[in-house]
C-alpha cells in the first residue's frame, strides 16, 4: 500500500520524464525507475541476500503488474474515494515521509563493522552458538478456566493427554497444538529453566486471557553459524542505531514544541517514548516471531514463576 501511495503521486509524471517502460498493462506504462525502486524495497526486506538479482528482478516486475491490475480495478470500482482509506493512505505517506527523515538524519553513522558483529553474537550464545530449539506439546484454555484442581491434575499427570482427558470429561474447552520456541526468542532466565526440566515435564505458561498448558516434548541443540548470524546482526544493529536516532530527534524536538494536549493522555513518565509508535523498531536477530514473555509457572516445580 505505501508504494502504491508513492506511485500514485509520481509515476504519472516520472514516466514522462523517463521514456524507459518496461511493462503496459491495459494501457498503463510501468517504467524503469519504478521496477528500480521496487527492486530497492525488496532488497531491504530480503532475509539472506543470496537470492540472484535477476530472479529478484522478475519477481518485483511481476509484483508490480499485479499491483497495477489490481490498483486499476480498485479505482474502478471507487475504492479510492473511501474515507476510511483514505486515512489510512495519509497515515502512510506521512509515515514515509518521516522515515524517510530519520534516514537522512542516521545518514551519516558509521556502518556496523565487523569488530562491532562479532562482539554481538559472542555476548548472545543463546540466540546463536548455544541456540537451542524447544519442541512443546499445548493445551490452550481460557485463564478462566485454570483452577485449584487443575492445577493439581497438572502436578499429579505424567503426560499432558491425562490432561486433555481430563479436560474432555469436564467439558472445558481447549485446543491442542504442538509448537516451536527457539532460546533466541525466549528471555534467558525461562530458556535456562525449561532445560532443566527435562522432557515431558508439565509446566504452565500465561498468555493475556489465556493459559497454554505445556509438556517440554523435545530439546535439541540448533546453533546458527556466524556466516549465517552476520547479516541478521547487522540489521538489527542498523536498526537499533535507527531506533537511537529517532528517539534523539524526538526528544529535542519534544523540548522545543509548544505542545498542547486538548485531551491529555494517561500521565507517564516524563520523556518516556512509546517505542511501539516509533517509525523503526529494532528486533533482536534470531526471534522469528512474537513469543510468551509473560509470567511461566511450572507445575510441581517450587521457585518458578
Amino acid at each position: 500500500m505505501l508504494l502504491t501511495v508513492i506511485n500514485l503521486s509520481a509515476c504519472d509524471d516520472q514516466k514522462k520524464k523517463n521514456g524507459q517502460v518496461v511493462a503496459r498493462i491495459n494501457g498503463e506504462e510501468i517504467s524503469a525507475p519504478q521496477l528500480e525502486a521496487e527492486l530497492q524495497y525488496a532488497k531491504r526486506l530480503q532475509q539472506d541476500g543470496a537470492a540472484p538479482r535477476q530472479a529478484v528482478r522478475e519477481q518485483a516486475m511481476e509484483a508490480l503488474i499485479d499491483r497495477q491490475l489490481l490498483l486499476d480495478e480498485a479505482l474502478r470500482n471507487k475504492i479510492d474515494r473511501d474515507p476510511a482509506l483514505i486515512q489510512i493512505i495519509e497515515r502512510f505517506k506521512t509515515q514515509a515521509i518521516v522515515q524517510a527523515y530519520l534516514e537522512s538524519k542516521a545518514g551519516n553513522q558509521e556502518q556496523p563493522g565487523k569488530a562491532e558483529i562479532e562482539s554481538y553474537f559472542h555476548a548472545h550464545p543463546e540466540m546463536f552458538a548455544r541456540r537451542k530449539v524447544f519442541e512443546v506439546e499445548q493445551l490452550i484454555i481460557a485463564d478462566r478456566d485454570f483452577s485449584a484442581a487443575l492445577k493439581a491434575v497438572m502436578d499429579s499427570s505424567k503426560s499432558l493427554n491425562q490432561v486433555a482427558a481430563w479436560l474432555r470429561q469436564r467439558k472445558i474447552a481447549h485446543v491442542q497444538r504442538q509448537y516451536s520456541y527457539s532460546s533466541a526468542e525466549l528471555p534467558p532466565e525461562v530458556g535456562s529453566r525449561l532445560q532443566a526440566l527435562g522432557r515431558n515435564r508439565l509446566f504452565v505458561m500465561k498468555d493475556g486471557q489465556r493459559d497454554l498448558l505445556c509438556a517440554l516434548t523435545e530439546l535439541r541443540d540448533s546453533p546458527v553459524a556466524p556466516d549465517a548470524a552476520e547479516p541478521q546482526i547487522e540489521r538489527y544493529l542498523v536498526n537499533k542505531k535507527m531506533q537511537e536516532t529517532a528517539i534523539a530527534e524526538i526528544t529535542r524536538l519534544r523540548a522545543a514544541a509548544k505542545l498542547e494536549y486538548i485531551e491529555k493522555p494517561a500521565e507517564k513518565p516524563a520523556g518516556d517514548i512509546d517505542n511501539n509508535a516509533l517509525p523503526v523498531t529494532a528486533t533482536s536477530p534470531g526471534k522469528q516471531q512474537a513469543v510468551v514473555r509473560r509470567s511461566i509457572e511450572v507445575s510441581g516445580v517450587a521457585g518458578l514463576k
